[in-house]
């Protein structure tokens, strides 16, 4: 019976001048590793499915393909997360594709049995990550207290590149929002970080793959589809609220930053697709959101600028 550490989960749709390129430059990360790859495909037109067949077979890759029919991103990911075998899983997007960073996360996840794993953006984060490894002082921040370091841009942390252990999801039984086509992957890292129990980083500095990172921008309009990701922060507030409730910084934060921020980013959204001023602000009013651009100690001074503007002379409002 092979022992697989990893399961490397692709979602893709109509990628077939792409295809090869990523899966390509992802087994290069991962030779000689007990991995396997599930490419889950989400009603592609074109040849993708093909492409992506071929190649797994001329690779020699352990993997297979999943049909997942013409759903979110978000459905494929959770298939993807059903049907993975690996102590841990990682998440490879072609629109956000990063390099050499597969070997490094699994060694920090052998050596600190992490439930999430994330990488660093810099030399000085590196080796702040080493020396902690070195002296098995692994940073025992709650995910509360992670969730305030990026709410505060002290950290980054991007889904396309962490390694989760696979026994810690399905043990809380944490998934991707189904329907959520915006802001499910964040959702997702915040319920991840809220839950688990140890958190690692690696040393390894993510780079991104600009040569086989798919470049096409995106295909339609989102319109008020983009206040997903306001329904998603909210479902997070909610969790907040009701596992953090004696943590008043974080509850401010998310209240006060979080919120408002994602509800003007969506307001952008609209207004940068030709979408006028009174109607957005008329659906924002009708949808209920107009009530979460709040402002408090933990709104920063640009937040608190764009939020003035929008409600005292909307016309006057320049989307960032």
């Amino acid at each position: 019976m092979q022992i697989t550490k990893l399961s490397i989960i692709v979602p893709v749709r109509n990628v077939e001048q792409e295809i090869s390129g990523v899966l390509r430059s992802i087994a290069a990360q991962a030779a000689g590793l007990e991995a396997e790859f599930i490419v889950v495909d989400m009603g592609s037109a074109d040849r993708t499915v093909w492409e992506a067949v071929q190649l797994i077979k001329e690779l020699k890759l352990r993997g297979f393909v999943i049909q997942n029919g013409d759903g979110t991103v978000a459905a494929a990911l959770n298939t993807g997360i059903q049907k993975s075998g690996g102590d841990y899983l990682t998440f490879i997007f072609a629109r956000r594709l990063y390099r050499d960073f597969i070997s490094g996360y699994l060694e920090t996840a052998a050596r600190t049995s992490a439930d999430f794993v994330f990488g660093s953006i810099s030399e000085e984060e590196s080796h702040a990550a080493e020396r902690r490894l070195i002296s098995r002082a692994i940073r025992q921040e709650s995910g509360a207290q992670y969730l305030k370091s990026i709410l505060n841009d002290a950290i980054h942390i991007d889904i396309s590149a962490i390694m989760l252990r696979r026994k810690f999801l399905l043990d809380r039984q944490i998934y991707f929002f189904d329907s959520c086509s915006h802001g499910y992957a964040e959702e997702f890292v915040f319920r991840c970080l809220l839950s688990a129990e140890t958190i690692a980083q690696s040393p390894t500095i993510i780079k991104r793959d600009t040569v086989y990172e798919l470049k096409r921008g995106k295909q339609k309009s989102i319109g008020k589809n983009i206040f997903q990701h306001t329904d998603a922060m909210l479902r997070i507030f909610d969790m907040i609220k009701a596992a953090r409730r004696d943590d008043a910084e974080l509850i401010q934060l998310f209240e006060h930053q979080k919120l408002p921020l994602t509800v003007m980013n969506g307001i952008d959204v609209m207004l940068k697709e030709g979408a006028g001023y009174n109607a957005v602000r008329g659906y924002l009013r009708v949808a209920g959101y107009d009530k979460l651009l709040s402002t408090g100690r933990q709104t920063d001074k640009a937040l608190k600028r764009r939020i003035t503007v929008w409600r005292t002379i909307p016309w006057m409002y320049k989307a960032k």
